[in-house]
């Protein structure tokens, strides 16, 4: 037990440079040793976690999705890349946590993050019975739009200032195995996909 302790102490004094932790999501970020190119971060996110990297301009360097697993260790090396201003970028259902790498010939440096919530509908599949819950994410008018697996139109229909809304769907009696639901509201766009 003391030497697990010793061991757990150790390992969070590695990573435990740059932090950002939220309900969801908590991550450790750090540039793997001194002077190099080497970035490396933990997650414990019981979700799937995207990670992605981008230039100053914003083109995308690197993209990569963590499926659901418990602290999820993943190293990055940044050698590849010429020098300059990154972002690197980890998103879960609710959270962004952003970071901005510089790299320069030696080696790379990290900022603090940034973290944003990001609120998102709810799906809760019991049974035959799939609750949608726009869980005040959209304001004004609401289009919803179900795809099947085939990408047909299964169902469309606009919903007046519906930010509060629960909507029911009984799933039983479709042959579909799985439905992608749109949700459109003042220029954004939500998509989910549910195996039924």
């Amino acid at each position: 037990m003391k030497n697990r302790y010793k061991f757990l102490l150790l390992a969070f004094a590695l990573l435990g440079v740059n932090a950002a932790k939220a309900d969801d999501i908590a991550v450790l970020v750090r540039i793997a040793k001194e002077n190099s190119k080497w970035v490396s971060f933990i997650t414990n996110d019981a979700q799937a976690v995207e990670v992605s990297l981008f230039t100053a301009k914003g083109d995308l360097v690197h993209e990569q999705t963590l499926k659901k697993s418990n602290n999820k260790f993943q190293t990055y090396d940044l050698n590849a890349l010429p020098s300059g201003e990154y972002s690197l970028k980890i998103e879960s259902a609710s959270k962004i946590v952003t970071y901005q790498i510089e790299v320069n010939d030696e080696s790379a440096v990290l900022s603090q993050p940034v973290v944003k919530e990001i609120k998102r509908p709810l799906f809760i599949k019991k049974n035959n019975l799939l609750t949608l819950d726009l869980n005040g994410t959209c304001n004004g008018k609401v289009e919803l739009t179900i795809y099947n697996e085939f990408d047909e139109k299964l169902h469309e229909d606009t919903y007046e200032d519906a930010a509060k809304m629960i909507k029911k769907f009984d799933v039983g009696t479709t042959t579909a195995k799985q439905l992608t639901f749109v949700i459109r509201s003042n220029g954004e766009e939500y998509s989910e996909t549910i195996a039924l």
